[in-house]
């Protein structure tokens, strides 16, 4: 019997079906272990061997100076890149490194040198020292490597930015010249051969069939039509209706939603049309690589207008002066919002010109006479720029208002401003300064739209403070002040690129910003410094509910007084603050035991300088905790007299019975004479001196005194009034009358009461009072 279908394949092949199977698991193994052995091998690879060739490539590149800035720029980005890898292997090893120090601080010191430690301790430093140097090793490789790009980086960047100034002053043919307008149309014939080289070539056999009227240029000429009918046209009036039909009370909520609803609808028929003028542009330029850049400059104009446009609108709103965000007469924001798209065309024309000179290599005259007609233009716009801002000026001036940071000083100042640099570009561009006078106008049209911008987004950020703030004036100028402040913070970067700046500059700048200055060994970086300053203001919040808790939940429970009751809250206070202040500085990870040093030595002088006031502010913690003078306390210092009413770190305030406020330092009621006539009572002895005639009875004059003592309510019964003869004259008897009150502070009042009885009992006696 024959075996049965694949059983007898197996046993007929058995000669070749062991090999085949070690084969596949073989192939299985091999496809497993590649990639591991790959990543094995890229991690065998020292990155300090890259670090060493990109650097090296850096060092001679500067050394011959041939290569271009664009190329400069690609380098110093691969050098920022290992930089930061570099950076980052430190920041990484910090924590084995540590743990093996750690270790070894167990073992104790090292032997000396004739000293010897058990083998097993000895083995254990070893390999300890071992594998502490085996881990510092890429760490210094890595620090090495830091150091070697940032000194790279910085020559790279000093070398783009000299070669920057060397071309932002050359010296070119002056456009004045007939010569540069005959090599401008010179080059343009050129320029206009090249494209028909181009469009030829595409419509050569070798190529898919191609009409570049039907297949391009009537299509972008549809598309631009129905730009202006649809978005700019139709849309224009739909949008001039919407706004007209705004109908709610200004400053509303509903007029807010509408207004706001009115852009957005606004800014989208401007990216509609914005991204048809870039489909014909890019319908246009498809295949002709003669004006690539110079088409691709077609997206920056459409987004220039876009901008434009919106501005203009959401700050002059010509239309609807509701809408308005600047308050300016029907006329001049019309001037104003047409003068917007006036900037926005000149900076498309400089665009259109840059891409011009960059997909073709224009002669120096050339270059000169078409670069001026974009400058020309941009100082005509500067000019009706500096009119309008003299009308603004005319419009807005007050004479409460002519000293405000943007009143009509301000407007006539920058007017004044705007048109010295429109002659001082004019004048640069005729001298043959071409690019100097390029890159003074463009920038300051960039930055009036960055302003209109900013100025925006203060208004809507600011909706909801003012409602929430509504009433409060103060509050809401000092937020509307904090709020500008953020804006224009934030602001910077994009001036600063607008103005010439380099990103990878602002990167590198940004970089030290947030790696911190080292003070001491203690890095101070914006995230340390806010999580110092948010866990610190978190801590004195606390410190405050704590204060603010004990003083009305647990103190009126004891029977501390007023003075003692203080001096708790204040300690509270004091100890919240310190504590607060440790807190944030272990939070934020702080060590300060490297400045130990720095504050010992700056102590000394610290010491000799402030002196007086830390003698005040120990002065200050000794009268808390000691309470020799409370709050309260009837006190007598440095000639004046009054009550405690605060007693502060530095000084204690006495108000005087004349209402006035006296400041005292705390060290002069510490080391000074202080009379405190209530600190362990209330009660204090008054003194009354009475005279009578000489033939009065002495024995009814002293019961007469004791006894209107006796019945004032305010005097002591115990210890009891007493009455003393102090002398006896010619013509009169000296008596005193000596008694307790129980509260010294209605001295003045007890004293009144007690001479007015004396005096009504004594004229009802007939009693003749002397006077002293």
């Amino acid at each position: 019997m024959k075996p049965h279908g694949a059983v007898a394949a197996i046993k007929s092949g058995k000669h070749w079906f062991a090999p085949c199977l070690l084969l596949i698991v073989a192939l299985v193994s091999l496809a497993t272990l590649v990639p591991k052995i790959a990543a094995a091998q890229t991690k065998a690879i020292d990155p300090a061997l890259e670090w060493a060739k990109t650097a090296q490539r850096a060092e001679q590149a500067l050394q011959s100076g041939e290569a271009s800035s664009d190329a400069f720029e690609v380098l110093r980005s691969e050098l920022a890149t290992q930089r930061a890898d570099a950076d980052a292997i430190v920041d990484g090893a910090g924590l084995s490194i540590r743990l093996l120090e750690a270790q070894l601080a167990t073992l104790g010191p090292a032997p000396g040198k004739d000293d010897k430690e058990p083998d097993l301790v000895a083995a254990r430093r070893k390999q300890l020292g071992d594998e502490l140097a085996k881990a510092r090793e890429p760490v210094m490789n890595a620090k090495q490597a830091s150091a070697r790009a940032n000194v790279l980086i910085e020559e790279i960047d000093r070398l783009v930015r000299s070669r920057s100034a060397t071309s932002l002053f050359e010296l070119r043919p002056s456009p004045l010249f007939p010569s540069s307008w005959s090599a401008m149309m010179s080059d343009f014939d050129r320029l206009d051969a090249k494209i028909t080289d181009d469009i030829t070539r595409l419509r050569s056999p070798s190529t898919e069939p191609f009409d570049f009227v039907g297949d391009r240029l009537i299509p972008a000429a549809l598309l631009l039509l129905a730009t202006f009918l649809l978005p700019v046209g139709l849309g224009h009036l739909l949008l001039v209706y919407l706004e007209r039909r705004i109908s709610a009370p200004a400053g509303s909520v509903r007029f807010v939603g509408q207004a706001l609803g009115v852009h957005v609808i606004r800014l989208v028929f401007s990216l509609v049309a914005a991204s048809l003028v870039v489909i014909a542009a890019v319908l246009l330029e498809d295949g002709i690589k003669s004006i690539q850049n110079t088409s691709g400059a077609a997206i920056a104009i459409a987004i220039a207008f876009v901008i434009a446009n919106s501005i203009g609108n959401v700050l002059y709103a010509p239309s609807q002066p509701a809408l308005r965000l600047i308050r300016l007469s029907d006329g001049l924001s019309r001037s104003c919002y047409w003068l917007g798209m006036a900037f926005a065309g000149s900076m498309g024309l400089e665009l259109l010109m840059e891409g011009l000179t960059e997909d073709f290599a224009f002669s120096p005259g050339g270059s000169s006479a078409l670069q001026s007609v974009s400058i020309v233009i941009g100082c005509v716009i500067l000019f009706v720029f500096a009119n309008i801002l003299r009308k603004v000026a005319l419009e807005v001036a007050t004479d409460e208002d002519d000293d405000a940071p943007f009143g009509p000083g301000f407007f006539r100042i920058a007017g004044r401003a705007v048109q010295v640099v429109a002659v001082l570009s004019l004048i640069a561009a005729a001298i043959g300064y071409v690019p100097l006078a390029r890159a003074v106008l463009a920038p300051i049209m960039g930055s009036i739209a960055i302003f209109g911008l900013a100025f925006i987004l203060h208004y809507v950020v600011m909706l909801p403070v003012r409602g929430a703030l509504r009433g409060q004036q103060s509050s809401l100028e000092l937020a509307s002040m904090v709020i500008a402040a953020v804006i224009v913070l934030v602001s910077l970067p994009l001036l600063a690129i607008v103005w010439g700046a380099r990103e990878a500059e602002l990167a590198e700048l940004w970089r030290l910003i947030q790696n911190g200055v080292d003070l001491g060994g203690a890095r101070l970086s914006p995230k340390v410094l806010v999580v110092l300053i948010v866990t610190f203001l978190f801590g004195m919040l606390l410190t405050r509910w704590v204060q603010r808790l004990t003083e009305r939940l647990v103190l009126p429970k004891t029977r501390i007084d007023s003075g003692g009751r203080n001096a708790i809250r204040t300690g509270l206070g004091y100890v919240g603050f310190i504590v607060s202040a440790l807190m944030a500085i272990s939070v934020a990870g702080l060590n300060l035991s490297n400045l130990a040093i720095i504050a010992g030595a700056l102590s000394v002088g610290v010491g000799f300088g402030m002196q007086t006031i830390v003698s005040n502010f120990v002065s200050g913690i000794i009268l808390l905790i000691e309470r020799p003078i409370k709050e309260g306390d009837w006190i007598e210092v440095s000639g004046f007299s009054g009550i405690v009413r605060k007693i502060a770190v530095r000084s204690t305030r006495i108000e005087t019975f004349d209402r006035h406020d006296v400041i005292i330092p705390n060290a002069d009621l510490i080391a000074g004479t202080v009379k405190n006539m209530t600190l362990s009572s209330r009660a204090g002895r008054m003194i009354i001196p009475i005279n009578v005639s000489r033939h009065a009875d002495i024995d009814g004059i002293r019961q007469i005194l004791l006894d209107t003592a006796k019945g004032h309510p305010a005097i002591l019964a115990q210890p009891a009034p007493q009455v003393f003869l102090r002398n006896l004259g010619a013509s009169m008897l000296n008596f005193e009358l000596r008694c307790y009150l129980r509260d010294v502070g209605t001295e003045t009042g007890a004293r009144s009461d007690l001479l007015l009885t004396l005096n009504r009992t004594f004229a009802d006696l007939g009693v003749d009072m002397q006077s002293a």
